[in-house]
């Protein structure tokens, strides 16, 4: 049977056995026991007042009667029902089933995604990296750029894969993934890898530092997260002003890549890695924090053993 219909039968119970138990004693108190001390009280002080053995059983019985159904009157206006604290009960299973369980179930099943794809990603740059140092002193320069922009596709692919798992992207959502370089000569970032959703159509634009959460992120060296880019105050004058660019990139996570060996002139990062979504609210710092930065620290390892020695060499 299920919980509600015997926790509704059990109240119907109880309700019962409460209502005909507080009714018997209300009709002692106020019918039968006035008329038995009024009997006693006669008895007593009547010329012939020696109780019998069964009057003074009965008087006891009557006493103790009295007693208990005093009790049921005091514990009935101070009871406290066990339907209600299954009525409780059912509340709590129900916030539990509808959205505790879910949300738990739904930061596994990303904290799971998470690890594997940094485990990935740590494999692939591991193999990347095993190549690099292979190559011999005189290797083109181009074909180094080609490389590892073929090996930069093979570590970030498994973002793209998991992209749902990662982020919660859904089929309205239109998802956004781009890694920016930072350019010494032209002092701004271009895009060097990008995957978004096929009903986007983009530019692939370059920002100056300061400009836009890509280029805040860069000169503030620190993760930017937008739940709602039509709320922020912050990217009021430094966003795009086309509209519908607006609606497309609705929230954003931009975290920059910064360079672990300070080979970078004047300690500017070595780039920003971006995350934007057409839907309101997409990122959670909380959720999101610990695995992103882990994967701009691989990045930045990646990208330290390769461009930050060629810049402007090529390209």
């Amino acid at each position: 049977m299920d919980l509600r219909q015997l926790n509704l039968k059990n109240k119907t119970t109880e309700a019962n056995i409460t209502s005909v138990s507080i009714l018997f004693a209300n009709t002692w108190m106020t019918l039968i026991s006035p008329v038995l001390i009024g009997l006693f009280i006669s008895k007593l002080f009547s010329a012939n007042n020696n109780f019998t053995g069964s009057e003074t059983a009965f008087a006891v019985i009557a006493i103790a009667i009295h007693i208990v159904l005093a009790l049921i009157l005091y514990k009935s206006g101070s009871r406290q029902s066990n339907s209600v604290e299954i009525d409780n009960m059912i509340h709590e299973l129900d916030t539990l089933k509808q959205d505790v369980i879910p949300k738990a179930q739904e930061i596994f099943a990303c904290s799971t995604a998470q690890q594997i794809v940094i485990y990935l990603m740590t494999l692939e740059l591991e193999s990347r990296i095993r190549e690099i140092n292979m190559k011999d002193k005189d290797y083109p320069v181009a074909q180094r750029w080609e490389d590892w922009e073929k090996g930069l596709e093979a570590v970030l692919s498994h973002l793209l894969k998991h992209r749902v798992q990662l982020f919660g992207y859904t089929g309205g959502s239109l998802y956004n993934m781009a890694l920016y370089i930072y350019d010494k000569k032209d002092d701004d970032l271009f895009i060097i890898w990008r995957r978004h959703d096929d009903r986007m159509s983009t530019s692939n634009r370059r920002w100056k530092p300061g400009l836009g959460h890509v280029g805040l992120a860069f000169v503030q060296q620190e993760a930017k997260i937008c739940h709602d880019i039509f709320m922020s105050t912050e990217l009021a004058n430094s966003s795009t002003n086309d509209e519908s660019d607006k609606a497309k990139y609705r929230s954003f996570l931009s975290i920059p890549i910064t360079d672990s060996f300070g080979n970078n002139n004047g300690g500017k990062p070595l780039g920003v890695l971006v995350f934007t979504s057409s839907s309101v609210g997409q990122f959670d710092w909380e959720r999101d924090r610990f695995f992103t930065l882990t994967i701009a620290k691989l990045l930045s390892i990646y990208i330290e053993r390769n461009v930050a020695d060629w810049t402007g060499a090529a390209k």
